[in-house]
Parts: structure tokens; sequence; C-alpha cells
């Protein structure tokens, strides 16, 4: 799926870097005129890059700031489109999409260790304790409590692997 891209700039110079970011990064480029059209496309949908013009960032710093709070975990980078080249800017977008897509994949790995470690420490705590109360289990109760260790030791050798 393409990487959805706001473009914050004047439509003159915006262009020109829209069609390469979709050239070469298979990129869906949304592009916003003015910081109030950015920001209601911010609020509107979410996007993996948020390209802002350097000169309008700097003509109004409060909307600035509301621009860099509604692009929530999108980076955003600041560009002076008329002194930088398409090509320059397709390797910056690039560059902060890689780096996106990195700072993801380590937050899924640490809550999928972090989800494995608790769920392990649960079924731990479950197959302990069916085990002692097998042990003081009247015959009525020992069949389903075998069941039960061995449910709880099935779905921890499932963990494991």
């Amino acid at each position: 799926m393409p990487s959805p891209i706001l473009l914050i700039a004047p439509e003159n110079t915006a262009q020109a870097v829209a069609d390469a970011l979709r050239k070469n990064l298979d990129a869906v480029v949304e592009i916003a005129v003015n910081r109030r059209t950015g920001l209601a496309a911010l609020r509107r949908g979410e996007y993996c890059l948020v390209l802002l013009d350097e000169a309008m960032a700097a003509a109004d710093a409060q909307s600035a700031d509301l621009l860099y709070q509604n692009a929530v975990s999108a980076p955003v980078l600041e560009i002076n489109f008329i002194i930088t080249g398409p090509q320059r800017i397709v390797r910056q977008a690039r560059a902060a999409l890689t780096r996106r897509a990195h700072d993801q994949a380590q937050a899924r790995a640490a809550v999928t260790a972090a989800l494995h470690s608790q769920l392990n420490a649960s079924l731990t705590g479950l197959l302990l304790e069916s085990q002692l109360a097998l042990r003081e289990a009247t015959p009525e109760q020992e069949e389903k409590l075998k069941h039960v260790v061995e449910l709880a030791g099935k779905l921890r050798n499932q963990l494991r692997t």
C-alpha cells in the first residue's frame, strides 16, 4: 500500500515535488496549498510523512506548532521548496519514511516481547497452581485438574516456539 504523504506548500512549487514523490516512492501525495488546508487534512486523515514549506512555517509559528501537534506520529520535515530540488526532497522523504518504518518495527517487537513475557508469566503461575491443586485433589477433581495442567502446559510450550 502506498504511503500517504501530505505536502503543505504553494501549488506552484509543490506540484513538481509531488510528482517526484509519486514516481520515486510509490506514494499517494496530497497537496495542501496553505496552513489552514494542511491542518484540515491532518485532522481528516493520517499520514506517514508531512512535508512543510519552510517559508509557511516561518510566517506563522503558532500555526506551524498546530501542524506539528496534529501530525501526531508522522514526521514533519520543514523544507525550503524554492531552493531544494525535487530529487533531494525525495531522498529526505525516503530517509524519513525508512526511519519511521524502523521505529514502528522496533515498537512492535517491544510490544510483542512484553506481551509474550506477561503471557508466559501468567501461564507459569497457572501451571504451578494447577499442579499444586492436583496434589491435593480429591479423586473426583483429579481428572479435571489433570486436564487443566495439560492445557496450561501446551499453551506454555506454544509460547516458547
